[in-house]
């Protein structure tokens, strides 16, 4: 069953190439399981098994103060870049919400879909606080400054995990957008399929992608003030 060995190593390659940085280990691991494997159908279902991984998504471990640096560096750098785009490219997530928004706005005055438009003008005003603390143009410290630069991360990794009244605001808009977007969509039978496969194919994978990034900040500074914690000590 050559195929069925070839097709198990194909899907341990791919949950490790794919694999978050803090998973890749559990992964590697799950790949080098398999040349214990001698029946085929039990090596595929194992790699199958594995894709579980894939799910578990976490950012690679902070072992040392050196990695706490290089980890501090590389969001400092980023951080610049992103100041470099100019406005347009900092602040391009807005530009749909309010363009969004606008068109809502224009539907209401001309009493179209008032209703409609309206919660989705409210999904979308839910969003702008949450936008705009991740597109924000930041005050990034001096390269050769470490203790400012540590201060930053730290700032920004607790700004963009915690669980604040932003937060909840947009999730809460995200969910009434897509109430929005169902209200003001026609509703002719041959557009009802897509009318409601809309939220499970864009909205809502959107939104599980930005749960999975806040949860991933919020374990990043948990290792962040971990290793702190055993430096101090």
């Amino acid at each position: 069953m050559i195929f069925v060995r070839k097709a198990a190593d194909r899907i341990a390659g791919w949950v490790v190439r794919f694999a978050s940085p803090g998973s890749k280990e559990w992964a590697l691991a799950i790949e080098s399981e398999l040349t214990c494997i001698e029946n085929d159908w039990r090596a595929l279902a194992w790699a199958l098994s594995g894709t579980r991984v894939l799910f578990n998504t976490q950012p690679a471990p902070l072992r040392t103060i050196a990695d706490l640096d290089a980890e501090v560096q590389k969001y400092a750098d980023r951080r610049r870049h992103a100041m470099n785009n100019g406005w347009l490219g900092t602040n391009a997530p807005l530009c749909a919400p309010l363009i969004l928004a606008l068109e809502a706005l224009s539907n209401i005055v001309i009493r179209r879909h008032i209703f409609g438009n309206t919660v989705l003008l409210l999904g979308l005003s839910l969003l702008v606080p949450m936008l705009y603390l991740r597109t924000r143009e930041p005050d990034v410290p001096d390269s050769d400054d470490p203790a400012a630069l540590l201060r930053f991360y730290r700032n920004e990794l607790s700004a963009a995990s915690g669980t604040s009244m932003t937060f909840w605001m947009f999730v809460t808009g995200a969910l009434i957008t897509i109430v929005g977007f169902d209200l003001t969509a026609p509703l002719q039978w041959e557009r009802l399929l897509a009318v409601l496969l809309l939220p499970v194919l864009i909205w809502l994978p959107l939104l599980a992608l930005f749960l999975a990034k806040h949860r991933n900040n919020r374990r990043r500074l948990a290792q962040v003030e971990a290793l702190l914690d055993t430096i101090s000590d």
